[in-house]
């Protein structure tokens, strides 16, 4: 995938379509080598390598269904972008679905020519161990 053309906040709206998708190469082909992660759990990965095993363990425990985004902030200079965004999403797991509203950030930076994730991290405003229980009959 060629990245030297598009726009730190095609970027992220990329790296996005590719996690919806599981696909991990072109989630790969989108981060600096030490870039960090920090996912709705708190679970922080630090480098390539982590946050790639992080993200496998990710989509074989759940589904996720993105719905539209609403960017709230982006600053872009020269050499580095910070974005954040709030989202709707339905996390499926056991047959169960779960909308919640989803916020993050991304720090994506110029390097090598090309716009990198350089640090990336989202959450939610409840308790994601509550997001997954399975609800009362």
């Amino acid at each position: 995938m060629e990245h030297g053309k598009i726009s730190p906040k095609e970027v992220v709206e990329i790296f996005f379509d590719s996690y919806r998708n599981h696909d991990l190469e072109s989630i790969e082909s989108l981060c600096c080598a030490d870039i960090t992660y920090v996912n709705p759990e708190g679970l922080v990965s630090n480098g390539k390598g982590e946050f790639l095993e992080l993200l496998e363990k990710e989509f074989d425990s759940f589904g996720v269904l993105f719905e539209p985004i609403s960017w709230e902030v982006t600053v872009e200079r020269t050499s580095f972008c910070f974005v954040s965004w709030k989202r709707g999403m339905k996390i499926a797991r056991k047959a169960a679905f779960r909308r919640v509203e989803i916020f993050g950030s991304a720090l994506v930076v110029k390097a090598d020519g090309k716009w990198q994730l350089m640090h990336f991290q989202h959450g939610f405003t409840s308790s994601y161990s509550g997001l997954l229980k399975a609800k009362k009959k």
